[in-house]
């Protein structure tokens, strides 16, 4: 069995829109394209996502895989514009460490778990063409790849979004992704995450966002994840 995470209802009725006849309850098992997915809402933000993450595995051991479908906002909207499918090559926590104000960010030199061994410590690396082969997905590649950096809080402006670029080498902002990538690897299952763009990140103007044409793009992923796509 599969799990679908997806941080908010909205973002789950999209990614199910075209393979499921009506919009799902909170965890439900439901058969799409031949695979037995269960489909779940695990709440905005790191700490909702680990919560309902950790539940779910201990109550659903027979877990095979984790997709992990949703928005995000892209740090190069010319490079990974409005509605782009960016699949993340790895999740970044950056907040797990030492701020300054003027100083660099500083990686704590301990694990978060005695049993884990990440370099750097707030880094997982992902195989989204591995996940994908496991869980048996059709995963294309021309969909861009790139690092996914998961936040509490989202850039507010230009200048922490070119700082958080240039520090992770970031194509991606999203609020719960490393916990569900921490999540799988602490399980040693298979973790793929996809999200359509909906912002540009550190842009407040909201007449440059548009959620409608990235939840629009979301319900073809899992089309052409499971190849059902007409």
């Amino acid at each position: 069995m599969l799990i679908l995470a997806c941080a908010t209802e909205r973002e789950c009725h999209s990614a199910l829109s075209r393979l499921a006849p009506k919009p799902p309850s909170a965890n439900m098992r439901l058969q799409v394209a031949g695979r037995d997915l269960l489909a779940c809402v695990v709440g905005i933000g790191p700490v909702a996502a680990a919560l309902s993450m950790g539940a779910l595995l201990e109550r659903f051991p027979e877990t095979t895989g984790i997709l992990n479908l949703g928005i995000c906002g892209s740090f190069d909207p010319l490079r990974n514009p409005l509605g782009t499918p960016c699949v993340a090559s790895a999740e970044i926590w950056p907040e797990y460490g030492v701020h300054h104000v003027e100083q660099k960010e500083e990686v704590f030199a301990h694990q978060m778990f005695p049993d884990l061994s990440l370099s750097p410590v707030n880094r997982v690396e992902l195989d989204p063409v591995a996940a994908a082969s496991v869980m048996q997905l059709v995963l294309p590649a021309a969909w861009p790849c790139g690092p996914s950096l998961t936040v509490a809080g989202v850039s507010g402006d230009s200048r922490r979004a070119e700082m958080l670029q240039t520090r992770h080498n970031a194509a991606t902002e999203n609020m719960e992704g490393f916990s569900l990538a921490l999540a799988a690897h602490r399980w040693g299952i298979p973790f793929l995450e996809i999200r359509t763009v909906s912002n540009p990140v550190g842009e407040r103007d909201k007449r440059l966002w548009n959620f409608r044409q990235a939840l629009a793009a979301l319900q073809n992923i899992l089309p052409i994840l499971t190849g059902a796509a007409v």
